[in-house]
């Protein structure tokens, strides 16, 4: 799994930013019982597991949190899809890691799953992609096998919940003010702002985040920064690195920004500087197409006469 792959896992992992995705994301969909408004971090529970074979780790993650419902429990099962490609398997594949969940209740009551009373516990099945591309995948299993409808009820039917940040405008993404948002807000791959300008966006938006917000945001940001330093193509030095292990979010985004604008120049800097030498390369050519001698073009464009030779073969 990539450094990006982690960072997401790592962030719905956290009972926390958990508890904001599901009053942001999931509230319509969660039962009378549970109070969304009132929900805690203590009153979820990330079940360490996960059910994604080796082969598909590389682009897919997942988490199973448990919801505490009075004296019963509701799952909630989130499958991290992290290429850009959709993955047409996909109700199949959510089935049958929902049916390895239920099994393991069936093996945990032992002779009791049996008995009459025996019920299995509700799960929420939410894919959760980051991809570029538009999801295209139908959500309803059934539509997945071949004339389904004509066997009526007898072949399973439900359907996922699709959660794609394609699809959610900034302004969307920033609505609720929360630690949430800003991170969210930075891997959607929709949004037009370069690095410069996204992250100057969430700086701004911090300032309107309680303390605990801001905290928050500055606990999971040092990991994604690192992932878009590289994307932007920074190198992460010791003072970058000091700066991302010790400082808060609003600090640590105004260190990326200016080392992103010095980057920025150097580049252009340097483009102008390839400009110009192959400015010089051309007047040689030019110079030894009309006769001139060697050793009177180095003079001339004070090229060495070894480099004038070389470049002599290239207007062969």
């Amino acid at each position: 799994m990539g450094k990006r792959d982690n960072a997401f896992q790592r962030l719905l992992a956290d009972e926390h930013l958990f508890v904001r995705f599901i009053r942001r994301y999931l509230r319509q969909y969660m039962p009378y019982a549970i109070d969304v408004e009132n929900l805690t971090p203590e009153d979820v529970y990330r079940e360490d597991i996960t059910f994604i074979p080796p082969e598909l780790s590389k682009r897919q993650s997942d988490v199973l949190y448990r919801i505490r419902r009075g004296s019963a429990d509701v799952y909630i099962y989130v499958l991290i899809e992290h290429q850009s490609s959709v993955n047409y398997l996909m109700p199949f594949r959510l089935l049958s890691y929902m049916v390895q969940f239920w099994r393991r209740c069936v093996e945990k009551a032992g002779r009791a799953a049996e008995r009459k009373d025996f019920m299995l516990p509700p799960v929420l099945p939410v894919v959760f992609y980051e991809g570029e591309k538009r999801w295209t995948v139908s959500p309803r299993f059934i539509d997945k096998v071949e004339n389904a409808r004509d066997f009526g009820n007898h072949v399973p039917s439900f359907e996922y919940l699709l959660i794609s940040l394609r699809e959610k405008t900034p302004e969307e993404i920033l609505s609720i003010k929360d630690a949430l948002g800003a991170m969210f807000y930075l891997a959607n791959p929709a949004k037009a702002e370069n690095f410069d300008e996204a992250a100057e966006r969430v700086r701004l938006f911090l300032r309107s985040l309680s303390r605990e917000e801001r905290d928050l945001t500055t606990n999971h940001l040092r990991g994604y920064l690192k992932i878009l330093a590289e994307k932007e193509g920074l190198m992460i030095d010791e003072a970058l690195d000091l700066c991302l292990e010790r400082e808060e979010a609003d600090i640590m985004l105004a260190y990326m920004q200016k080392e992103f604008r010095k980057a920025r120049r150097e580049g252009r800097e340097e483009g102008r500087e390839e400009g110009r030498e192959e400015g010089r390369e051309e007047i040689v050519i030019r110079l030894l197409e009309r006769g001139m001698a060697i050793s009177l073009v180095s003079e001339i464009t004070g090229f060495a006469e070894d480099r004038v030779r070389e470049l002599s073969k290239r207007k062969l």
